[in-house]
């Protein structure tokens, strides 16, 4: 009983009263070991779902919905006046209406369409006097009456009313909206009431497509909109599974697709979304790559702010830095993500300081807000340079302030710190306390 136990649990996840409803006659006589009748039955609760899907799209004003109830109406009417045209004609509609719920109003994916045809096919084989062999009637097994009692439920009677296009515009204009939350655990929650709650593959599948490309077309609401890079990690975490190859896949294309001027924000897709350096195709890779070395100061550096937490880039990030002159790199350290970076450079521009102004200019633009970056090496390294670089620390008030944020912070113990002071010329920066 196990296994009945299970669907009738998964009875519950049906939208409505009257999707339960329709389903329950096919699960008693699956309880009862009637399984021909078990997917007759869920074959006729299918197709009243689905009609009365299209009869809620409609009274919402969806035009194919319309068109589709329009026809329904028309049999009906035929019907009523006794003309055969009306039965054969709604007999027609019950057999395609999987096919018309698809390419009207997008309801599934392919593997769906495989799996409710194969519903169909069995419907019609328990159905109608049909044989295996002669004189062998059809009879079908627990299994397959248990998978379309699966299959209906999952692809059909627990699925909102929803067109696959009106859905996508619902999330696109919830997405757009400036109220749309940047936190990805308050993203889900908006997102679940869109229909992503309980949505089909395609569905999940075109949304993913929907915030990528949608934020890297000029014009679109979503254009260059962080709440989309939001709404895309959202739905990563909510269906890794169906969309993180796609989702490298589409990022790429965007990077490879978008002109030079534009990769200075088409990068923040790579930055802000929650996927491997290494899913991304190797073109991709490389453009940024090029990007990085080659992009003018004033495009590349907030980019480049966020490709510094990506591990395989670090070295090309320090080797574009170390290629800055002091005004580009002063503008990098305003990047607190670039600052452990900018050290180095920073270190040897200071080197090259040849007088006061200049020393305690490099000191207060570029060596004093990358202080915390610094190690005991990087201290002893500045404190030598008089004597292996020529550079006039000594006297400068830059010099100065340094020495006592090295005390305060414990880089080198007091007793040597005044030893190296001393040997390198800094005998008035020693320590004076009794």
């Amino acid at each position: 009983m196990k296994k009945l136990v299970d669907i009738e649990e998964l009875k519950l996840s049906c939208r409505s009263e009257q999707s339960k409803s329709y389903i329950s006659e096919a699960i008693s006589c699956y309880g009862a070991g009637a399984y021909s009748a078990s997917i007759v039955s869920t074959w006729i609760a299918v197709v009243f779902d689905l009609i009365d899907k299209i009869h809620q799209l409609a009274l919402n004003g969806n035009a194919p919905a319309k068109d589709l109830e329009q026809r329904l109406e028309n049999y009906q009417k035929q019907i009523d006046q006794n003309n055969p045209q009306g039965v054969k004609s709604a007999l027609e509609f019950e057999r395609e209406v999987i096919e018309l719920c698809n390419t009207e109003l997008q309801f599934f994916d392919q593997q769906q369409m495989t799996d409710l045809k194969r519903l169909r096919e069995d419907r019609h084989r328990c159905a109608h006097p049909s044989f295996q062999q002669y004189g062998l009637p059809f009879r079908a097994t627990a299994e397959q009456a248990r998978m379309h009692l699966r299959n209906a439920i999952e692809y059909v009677l627990s699925q909102p009313p929803v067109q696959g296009k009106s859905a996508l515009a619902e999330i696109k204009a919830r997405v757009a909206s400036d109220y749309f939350p940047k936190e990805i655990e308050k993203a889900k929650v908006q997102l679940q009431g869109t229909g992503l709650e309980n949505p089909t593959n395609s569905l999940i599948k075109a949304s993913a497509d929907l915030f990528i490309f949608s934020f890297a077309t000029k014009d679109d609401p979503l254009y260059k909109k962080t709440q989309s890079i939001a709404a895309l990690n959202a739905l990563l975490d909510m269906h890794p599974a169906e969309i993180e190859s796609r989702v490298a896949e589409n990022i790429s294309k965007v990077i490879l697709g978008v002109e030079d001027v534009d990769l200075k924000w088409a990068v923040g897709l790579v930055i802000g979304t929650k996927i491997d350096w290494g899913s991304l195709q190797e073109a991709c890779r490389d453009r940024i790559i090029m990007f990085i070395q080659n992009a003018p100061a004033h495009h590349v550096l907030p980019a480049i702010s966020g490709l510094s937490g990506i591990e395989e880039l670090a070295e090309y990030i320090k080797d574009r830095l170390n290629s800055f002159d002091e005004k580009d790199l002063s503008q990098a350290i305003d990047y607190k993500g670039l600052r452990a970076f900018s050290k180095n450079k920073a270190i040897e521009i200071l080197s090259n300081s040849y007088n006061w102004n200049t020393v305690n200019s490099v000191f207060e633009d570029l060596i004093f807000p990358i202080f915390d970056h610094l190690n005991k090496e990087d201290v002893i390294k500045i404190i030598r340079l008089p004597r292996d670089t020529g550079a006039d620390l000594c006297g400068a008030h830059g010099m100065s302030i340094f020495v006592s944020k090295v005390r305060e912070a414990g880089l080198i113990e007091e007793h040597e710190l005044d030893k190296m002071l001393e040997e390198q010329g800094f005998d008035y920066l020693l320590d004076q306390s009794p």
